[in-house]
């Protein structure tokens, strides 16, 4: 078997380097080691989604 045997782990590695989910987990780990995500628990802190009706409730209340 052969065929079954990487003889060339540089070109294997660089192989893998060019798929689409390697990449995107390149990317990430980057992104991590960088600082651009806080992990806290089981995932991300994202900040709270924004309330549109308390600012147009704001709004129509000024207006009166």
């Amino acid at each position: 078997m052969p065929n079954a045997v990487i003889e060339d782990w540089d070109q294997f590695n660089a192989f893998l380097a060019t798929q689409p989910l390697c990449k995107w987990l390149a990317q990430k780990q980057h992104e991590l080691a960088t600082g651009k995500h806080v992990e806290l628990g089981r995932g991300a802190v994202h900040p709270p989604p924004k309330d549109d009706n308390a600012e147009l409730a704001a709004a129509l209340s000024s207006m009166a």
